[in-house]
């Protein structure tokens, strides 16, 4: 069973999942000739191997056919099975491995990438992950929400067919609560959204810039942490994919799309971290408009970190934000 545990050194939970170990993996040897044909191992998330995955949460299907279905992590970190319980034993604490775990198998095509999605896979992503973010938010137990894609082995991955993973834990990390409370002590101070300003001067600086349309601003952020990162933010006053409306998801499945489209033709098949940021369930209400912008963080996986970065909890980027924004709009 998992479990999260308490260090008073650092003030941060570490979640332990043995069961993470279990994992099947093909990413070192998905592919073996035979014949002159590509071969798969045997992939569960492909379509007609249904049965080989816990069952299914939610789908979004034509034509009598699933497109994006949503299943429980067969290898789960968290568990919403297990009682929300904790126990302190002198210096120690710890609490049970109580929360959400699942997968979003995005595309029944075992070899179609995001860079390769229409806009109809994008939309039917977001649509399933608006999906899932509302109906976790039901569990007054979960307070936050971490939606997350892990593409490539370099970014985590173990399996290639293209997924995203969806946990919900019933508390706030601290980080998350950390940049909580700085954006609400921004907002109180100036009656403005800290990623509204933020965005405001990359506009302004323009350098920047990757793209943008009339609800979402695509650019490299000027104090990137990896090297071609780059950001999705919403100009509209919304913090969470749980207020998105028809015209709010075909917007960002627009720039998301012409994003991969660069990223593909700038980096190719780069490991890369997608990490998709909704405000908390924690104190959710209306006022969270006024200080939480919804956002998306794309982090290509081109450099290793190695003792600096650990220790110093600093990163070293060695292509600057401007030169990133250059390569992306280079016409190829």
């Amino acid at each position: 069973m998992s479990e999260f545990r308490y260090c008073k050194l650092n003030r941060e939970w570490t979640l332990f999942a043995p069961e993470r170990l279990k994992r099947p993996k093909d990413l070192d040897n998905k592919r073996e000739k035979y014949l002159g044909e590509i071969i798969h191992e045997k992939c569960p998330f492909d379509m007609g191997k249904e049965e080989f995955t816990p069952n299914e949460i939610t789908r979004v299907s034509q034509d009598g056919k699933w497109k994006c279905r949503v299943v429980p992590n067969l290898y789960n970190a968290l568990s919403v099975d297990v009682p929300s319980v904790s126990n302190k034993d002198s210096y120690f604490e710890k609490h049970s491995g109580f929360g959400a775990h699942e997968v979003v198998i995005e595309t029944p095509n075992h070899d179609k990438q995001i860079w390769e999605y229409d806009y109809n896979d994008l939309i039917n992503y977001f649509t399933i992950l608006q999906e899932r973010a509302i109906n976790l938010k039901k569990d007054d137990r979960l307070e936050y929400l971490s939606i997350f894609k892990n593409q490539g082995e370099a970014a985590g991955a173990s399996m290639s067919h293209s997924h995203s993973q969806i946990m919900a834990l019933p508390f706030l990390p601290k980080k998350i609560s950390d940049e909580i409370e700085y954006k609400k002590s921004y907002f109180e101070k100036h009656q403005r959204a800290l990623l509204d300003d933020l965005v405001y001067e990359e506009i302004n600086h323009e350098k920047n810039i990757i793209a943008q349309n009339s609800e979402f601003v695509l650019y490299c952020p000027y104090a990137s942490q990896f090297a071609f990162e780059a950001k999705i933010v919403s100009k509209k006053r919304l913090s969470s994919l749980i207020e998105f409306n028809k015209s709010d998801l075909s917007a960002l499945c627009d720039i998301t799309k012409e994003y991969f489209s660069k990223f593909y033709t700038t980096l190719g098949e780069v490991s890369f971290n997608m990490i998709i940021n909704n405000a908390p369930y924690k104190e959710y209400n209306y006022k969270t408009r006024d200080y939480y912008r919804f956002n998306i963080e794309i982090k290509p996986r081109i450099f290793k970190q190695a003792g600096f970065e650990q220790g110093s909890n600093m990163n070293i980027n060695v292509i600057l934000p401007e030169t990133a924004t250059k390569i992306y709009k280079e016409d190829r």
